[in-house]
């Protein structure tokens, strides 16, 4: 099966190369959206019952921040649990592969990679610090500056070179471009024109509320009873004021809430539909492949860039699915013969970012390098 395996780094290095994650890439230490199996955060914020009334609206933010948010920070927790660990050493890994496999382009070919993501997490920054111990590369998040580095989807059209002493040779430096399509909680919104980018430090407080309800019974009395919500919820005036106080802060992160309207915001909107004609710029360049993983294609705008660009005939879309359950849901999304799925055939199996990893890059190359935190 391996020889056969359409989508290793043997048939692909000399490619217009681009991937595409979605939220199942961190899974395994951030949360998805998902409450239970057919809630989301997006569903309760755009109920019906909650629609217009702030205090729930804050109330199940609060949940939201405090369970995914909170992690995206991607601060080393202490003490730190092995799936934080664990994730992070999948992506120093992933990055390692990439780099490596841009190494391995033609001295006429552009040695460039893309990932397209609508994650906001930090795993993708975190990694490329380390990974810059091990290799020689540039991770370009889209930002130039020194004390104020601001967002153009310009920036990533750059390419860098190292040269010798003398400038009597020019080595070009691989180049991995992070798209990060709905928002990173590195950006903060300078004004209504200009995204900055700015790494914190330290991981943000969690919201503390006197409320002792869980997110989970909120979840249960808004689709198997018809009690008010607002009655349940019991919301004491300290936790009305608390609520209020982290909306204001919640706010000002630059990334796209849970809800419909998406991009009310006309820096975002601008960002978004750039990132989208970047992604479609790509795809229709000759001999390109897009590699999908942890990406659920719920995303409208996007699977319909990725429709219309296989009309390119030498592009090659591989869509990596955690489980044959979700492929079935994705193929029945993106249901087309120019598609090349990889999933478990087995209901006892998954495909999580590990092996995603090794399915591209270990039957190449053998062992992996070693990491430690």
């Amino acid at each position: 099966m391996d020889k056969e395996f359409p989508c290793k780094a043997s048939n692909i290095y000399d490619k217009n190369i681009n991937f595409l994650f979605g939220s199942g890439a961190s899974a395994a230490y951030i949360p998805t959206l998902w409450l239970s199996d057919n809630v989301t955060y997006e569903t309760l914020l755009t109920h019906n019952d909650i629609k217009g009334q702030t205090n729930l609206e804050n109330y199940i933010l609060s949940f939201y921040y405090n369970n995914i948010i909170e992690k995206t920070f991607c601060i080393k927790p202490k003490p730190t649990p092995k799936n934080y660990s664990k994730t992070l050493n999948d992506y120093n890994k992933f990055l390692y592969e990439l780099v490596s496999l841009l190494e391995r382009k033609g001295s006429h070919q552009i040695k460039r990679g893309n990932i397209f993501t609508t994650n906001y997490d930090l795993f993708f920054e975190t990694a490329a610090d380390n990974v810059l111990n091990k290799k020689s590369f540039y991770f370009n998040d889209g930002a130039l500056g020194f004390k104020e580095r601001s967002l153009n989807i310009s920036n990533f059209h750059l390419s860098h070179w190292h040269q010798g002493t003398h400038d009597l040779y020019k080595q070009e430096i691989p180049t991995i471009n992070i798209i990060k399509m709905h928002g990173s909680v590195s950006w903060n919104k300078k004004d209504e024109q200009k995204i900055n980018i700015q790494y914190p430090k330290t991981a943000p407080e969690k919201i503390t509320l006197e409320c002792n309800k869980k997110i989970q019974d909120f979840t249960t009395c808004l689709c198997e009873t018809d009690e008010n919500l607002s009655d349940y919820l019991e919301l004491c005036q300290e936790d009305i004021d608390s609520l209020a106080d982290f909306r204001v802060e919640y706010n000002r992160l630059a990334i796209v809430s849970p809800t419909k309207e998406k991009f009310s915001e006309t820096v975002f909107q601008q960002h978004y539909y750039q990132s989208l004609r970047l992604l479609s710029y790509e795809l229709e360049k000759p001999q390109t492949v897009l590699i999908c993983f942890g990406f659920s294609f719920q995303d409208e705008h996007i699977l319909e860039i990725i429709k219309r660009s296989l009309s390119n005939p030498t592009l090659k879309v591989f869509v990596f699915c955690y489980s044959k359950n979700s492929k079935q849901s994705i193929n029945e999304t993106i249901n087309d013969s120019r598609v090349t799925y990889i999933y478990p055939k087995s209901d006892a199996h998954n495909i999580s970012l590990d092996v995603f990893i090794d399915r591209i890059f270990t039957s190449d190359n053998g062992d992996w390098i070693s990491w430690t935190d």
